[in-house]
């Protein structure tokens, strides 16, 4: 399954980029606004600037290939070699399981010590069933107010964009570059909240590259 969009705990058909603005339209409107001169600093030349490099280091989000025999076979025939495939890392194998959720009769301050307590920036809003209604941030909580007794309902995100557990990372990394949001739950085709990838665990990917190797 590619990126989807859920709305209140059900897949719906809209494509993302209807309802998900992308960042390099939000950049062109503010540099426009603003008149800016184009320089190091012009918000438009960052956002393509981080694109390129989520491009060019397309290879960090793919397992390393493990096994060259095939590669010394085409060698005693003399036949020439085509280029190994490398394994595609999916969200599965990078996601954080199980997920922190919270009931939406949950307040804003509860919300905001569950985030504290266990060091976590999102939680899923479920239903009675279990079923994913939602996702909210800690932007969500501190916008308004840590300490407000009003319930989450009042402040989560209703629409998210979601993957399913076999999502190329790629495609995550690039929503990530593309669209204002900060984590994707990955959701199975059974509608099963299966874990949740945040930006940030893409940034350690692209930092720690050594740590491809175990998922290979």
């Amino acid at each position: 399954m590619a990126l989807v969009i859920y709305d209140q705990g059900y897949r719906i058909q809209t494509p993302v980029d209807s309802l998900f603005r992308q960042r390099g339209v939000e950049a062109m409107s503010a540099s426009q606004a603003n008149a800016a001169v184009p320089g190091s600093d012009d918000p438009v030349r960052q956002q393509q600037d981080l694109e390129k490099r989520i491009e060019l280091s397309r290879e960090r989000f793919e397992a390393p290939q493990q096994s060259s025999s095939g590669y010394k076979t085409y060698q005693k025939s003399g036949a020439t070699p085509s280029t190994p495939q490398r394994p595609v890392l999916k969200a599965a194998q990078i996601m954080s399981s199980p997920v922190l959720t919270t009931p939406l009769e949950t307040s804003l301050r509860q919300a905001w010590e569950l985030m504290r307590t266990h060091e976590v920036s999102h939680l899923v809003v479920i239903d009675g069933e279990q079923r994913a209604l939602g996702l909210l941030s800690r932007e969500d909580v501190i916008r308004h107010g840590t300490d407000s007794p009003i319930s989450i309902s009042q402040a989560y995100h209703k629409q998210m964009v979601v993957a399913s557990p076999d999502t190329p990372v790629t495609s995550l990394a690039a929503s990530f570059v593309r669209y204002a949001i900060t984590a994707v739950p990955v959701i199975s085709a059974e509608d099963k909240l299966q874990g949740i990838v945040c930006r940030t665990d893409l940034i350690r990917i692209l930092i720690n590259e050594e740590g491809l190797d175990r998922w290979a």
